[in-house]
């Protein structure tokens, strides 16, 4: 039966200067609950954020991770920034990036990224690529 599909919702900080997203880890690595992450970034991103996405709290949208429905085997990009799309679907997938955990610093062409898995629908991360 055709119909379960995992999917996560990616926000991000990005910054043109490593020691200032390495600044900005740390700040995130002290809060203790994964709620005052998601809205720390949100307003970091509004106010730091060198992408588009600052408009909306660093919002990046969806990613459908796995899904039972056998034409899904691979999934076309979502994210403008394709190289960052990469990375997030890799280290989700190796259980680099956990929902509860700022996840980074890491570079791309768009500069130095702090990521986080705000929400989440679906049941347990079963990766299909």
């Amino acid at each position: 039966m055709v119909g379960y599909s995992h999917r996560v919702q990616i926000r991000h900080v990005v910054v043109d200067k490593e020691e200032v997203a390495n600044l900005l880890k740390g700040f995130f690595d002290d809060l203790k609950t994964h709620k005052a992450k998601v809205q720390s970034m949100m307003k970091l991103a509004e106010k730091y954020s060198t992408c588009f996405s600052k408009d909306d709290g660093g919002n990046l949208g969806w990613l459908e991770l796995s899904s039972d429905d056998p034409r899904k085997l691979n999934y076309a990009p979502v994210f403008e920034n394709q190289e960052l799309e990469k990375t997030i679907r890799e280290k989700i997938a190796d259980h680099s990036m956990k929902k509860e955990e700022v996840f980074g610093p890491f570079k791309t062409e768009q500069g130095f990224h702090l990521t986080i898995i705000s929400n989440s629908f679906g049941g347990d991360f079963i990766p299909n690529y």
